[in-house]
């Protein structure tokens, strides 16, 4: 009977904890650390990213007469460079790291500053009109919402940006790298007025020629750890993920 009872127990607790694995999966644009899924806690960004990249929550709340919103991402191989940029008609927040695991980084007073090495620095800017609309320019200059890239794979050692928006009711999705389909790294027009209105402190990382080691080397050390690499498939809505 005990064992009954420890067994139903056990099951009860496995599918508990597999609806949470599950809704932990989604990110929450309105989430706040310990109050749903986001990306600033590297523990919740582990579980939450590809669906960040995915933007299903701009997707799905982009509707005729809602708010125009891009999420804009840099990935400058991404166990050693990250940057995102929520933007709205009124702001734009910026996020950046660098290498993961920098234990330089380290803080013991608070669990916030023990995660010091994978955290994001973060900063806000407001926006004016003006600044609105040229940075909405300065993305159709570099061929937001034109062409398609369905099918093209990406490696998280490879450099590439990701934009997601919103526009007059009608979503968009794009991507810019070295590869057949994609948009041109060289016609990131938009990179300047980013890195502008960036004050999180962390130095931008430009592009480079990607070897064969790089996708490869699963040394461990520096910082490093490329056993968890993975691959994203871009569509015209979102991604396709595998291999994670």
């Amino acid at each position: 009977m005990i064992l009954t009872a420890f067994g139903g127990r056990a099951a009860r607790l496995a599918a508990v904890f597999a609806a949470f694995a599950l809704s932990a999966c989604a990110y929450n644009s309105s989430a706040r650390v310990g109050q749903g899924s986001g990306i600033d806690n590297p523990v919740e960004r582990k579980f939450t990213w590809l669906s960040y990249l995915d933007a299903a929550d701009i997707r799905n709340s982009c509707a005729a007469g809602g708010p125009d919103q891009y999420r804009i991402v840099y990935n400058g191989q991404y166990y050693d460079h990250v940057r995102t940029y929520e933007v709205s008609s009124a702001q734009i927040v910026a996020r950046a790291r660098g290498t993961s695991g920098d234990l330089t980084e380290m803080g013991f007073n608070s669990f916030d500053e023990l995660l010091g090495p994978w955290n994001f620095q973060r900063s806000q800017a407001a926006l004016t009109p003006a600044e609105w609309t040229k940075l909405r320019d300065l993305l159709h200059q570099s061929g937001f919402a034109q062409g398609s890239q369905d099918g093209l794979r990406l490696h998280s050692q490879d450099f590439y940006w990701l934009v997601a928006g919103c526009e007059s009711g009608k979503f968009s999705f794009n991507a810019w790298a070295e590869k057949p389909r994609a948009l041109p790294l060289t016609r990131t027009d938009f990179l300047d007025f980013l890195l502008k209105h960036d004050s999180t402190g962390v130095g931008y990382v430009p592009p480079r020629a990607v070897t064969y080691m790089d996708k490869n080397d699963q040394s461990k050390g520096q910082g490093r750890d490329y056993s968890g690499a993975f691959v994203i498939t871009v569509h015209s809505d979102g991604i396709g993920r595998a291999g994670i």
